[in-house]
């Protein structure tokens, strides 16, 4: 699971607050619902405002008001820098408040499975993410249902005495889970503000 470079597909740098330009939708997409490849459609040809890159680099774009209700992350390969910034907006500097308020410290582990064929990759996905009780855990996945693929990450608040061990569960968990023919599964990492 290597993280992209934040470079857009002309070698430029990007930065949060950079327009860009969507020029291509990932191949990635392939076998991902229909609401989710809609989303890539519409979102080509049009310029966003990037409001943050996650963890793997891809940035997360807001079509809300002027496409869609969508948000999308995509790979910096598949947009063009449209302009720099010269001063943020209001609206946009409220938006990322609301972002870096939320980035409460999480100790966060992150796995790619490939499943044994028939497995309900949604149900596998949610099962994972929500291994400890509902409050414990937080994350999220995607599935490509032609290559039978999950990737996600699991998420534990920092100040909980047991996030560890809660991780080192889901992760025994998935290594040993008959219904996974694969899984790659990083190391535990403390992120957000300390």
């Amino acid at each position: 699971m290597q993280a992209h470079a934040p470079i857009d597909s002309e070698g430029r740098d990007l930065q949060v607050g950079d327009w860009v330009r969507v020029i291509a939708a990932p191949l990635s997409i392939r076998g991902m619902p229909e609401e989710s490849l809609e989303a890539f459609s519409k979102a080509v040809g049009h310029t966003f405002q990037i409001e943050e890159f996650d963890e793997i680099g891809c940035l997360h774009l807001d079509m809300y008001p002027t496409i869609s209700s969508d948000s999308i992350y995509i790979e910096p390969y598949c947009v063009s820098r449209f302009r720099r910034y010269k001063k943020l907006s209001n609206a946009f500097l409220k938006k990322q408040a609301v972002l870096n308020f939320a980035q409460e410290p999480v100790f966060e582990m992150r796995f790619e499975i490939i499943a044994h064929h028939n497995v309900d990759l949604e149900s596998l996905g949610l099962y994972i993410i929500s291994e400890g009780t509902a409050e414990d855990t937080m994350g999220g996945f995607a599935c490509w249902s032609k290559e039978r693929k999950i990737l996600g990450s699991v998420k534990i608040d920092a100040e909980d005495p047991n996030a560890i061990s809660i991780l080192k569960r889901i992760k025994e968990m998935l290594e040993n889970c008959s219904e996974i023919e694969e899984v790659t599964v990083s190391d535990t990492q403390l992120i957000g503000k300390p």
